[in-house]
């Protein structure tokens, strides 16, 4: 993926640093190979996603930059997979990223440091909820070496997952991703991530 897009889109992209991973360890524990065989059906079934990213500071002089840098307070957006096809909204513009959520994953899962501190998660279930009307397994997987944790809902009906919240500790940072399955199609009137480079003066 083309790297100058991270920083322009806006709010973190979740398919950039999804859930699954496919390190032999995290696979072999029971409960870390239900959170992977939810996650990685994704990677061909379409869905429609809605993020909100919050990140809180403490230290108010942070808090007070990171706002007038447009990093801090509370983002929204929204990812689409036709299952093929990758786009993302961002300041009202959708953006064809020209790749693959399979590609993505496979680009993340080839650096050593991410798939060593994978091997490193711990995954336990969490007691069952209703979640968006629907009652839900709940999964938590942590990851000590990289500050995060991601607690993930899904569906007891459809087996898809219907609701992430990735917490990263360092970046005081909260990403709730909720899944939609109906009626998903490619935005209409979508530019390329190249045209969108070129139209902001980048190289």
């Amino acid at each position: 993926m083309n790297r100058i897009s991270c920083g322009m889109l806006g709010p973190s992209l979740t398919l950039a640093f999804f859930a699954a991973a496919t390190t032999p360890a995290f696979a072999a524990d029971p409960t870390c190979k239900q959170l992977l065989a939810a996650t990685q059906v994704l990677r061909t079934m379409p869905f429609h996603l809605y993020l909100t990213e919050t990140q809180s500071l403490a230290n108010p002089l942070l808090a007070k930059a990171a706002g007038q840098t447009g990093m801090g307070g509370t983002r929204q957006s929204e990812e689409i997979s036709t299952g093929r096809d990758i786009y993302v909204l961002t300041r009202g513009q959708w953006i064809d990223m020209q790749t693959r959520f399979a590609d993505m994953e496979q680009d993340k899962d080839s650096d050593p440091d991410t798939r060593k501190a994978l091997e490193e998660s711990q995954c336990k279930a969490l007691p069952d909820e209703t979640m968006y009307g629907q009652p839900a397994r709940v999964l938590l997987r942590s990851t000590p070496a990289l500050g995060s944790e991601m607690k993930l809902w899904i569906s007891k009906t459809t087996n898809l997952p219907i609701r992430m919240d990735m917490t990263h500790e360092q970046r005081a940072m909260l990403t709730v991703s909720r899944y939609e399955y109906r009626g998903v199609q490619a935005p209409a009137h979508a530019i390329t991530i190249k045209d969108m480079v070129q139209s902001r003066g980048g190289h």
